[in-house]
């Protein structure tokens, strides 16, 4: 009588398999977190960087003499909607640079005024900003 030869794997081939496929499993994973972790991070500081400009825009387009009604300090949601419960801050500071505290880093000049604008949010890693600046000259 032959023995035949049975097909399969061995306990140890399957064992092995396993855990080769449950390391590759928890690396993509990780990968995962830290990949949607980033896109989060990325959104915010677009957003961030949207609503600052967007106020940089307005500055571009008021009267040099009306700059100082843009000071404010204003609670955003990511398209720029006014609401309590918004997640952005977005502070606009109108400097004149021939005044103290003057403008740094600009120079100090007359009939010249920065526009500072910063959008802040907190993150899971902490507080977050994006500043963005301009220069108005009087006409």
């Amino acid at each position: 009588m032959s023995m035949k030869q049975v097909g399969g794997f061995a306990l140890a081939e399957v064992v092995i398999a396993a855990a080769i496929f449950a390391i590759g499993a928890m690396l993509v994973t990780g990968f995962y977190l830290t990949a949607s972790g980033r896109a989060v991070l990325g959104r915010n500081v677009t957003a961030g960087a949207l609503l600052a400009q967007q106020q940089i825009e307005v500055a571009q387009s008021k009267a040099y003499s009306n700059l100082s009604t843009l000071q404010a300090t204003e609670t955003l949601d990511s398209l720029g909607n006014s609401t309590p419960s918004g997640s952005f801050t977005r502070v606009t500071t109108v400097t004149r640079c021939d005044q103290p505290p003057n403008c740094a880093p600009a120079p100090s000049t007359a009939n010249l005024t920065q526009v500072q604008v910063t959008v802040s949010w907190s993150e899971s890693t902490g507080q977050k900003s994006v500043t963005v600046y301009t220069l108005r000259v009087s006409p």
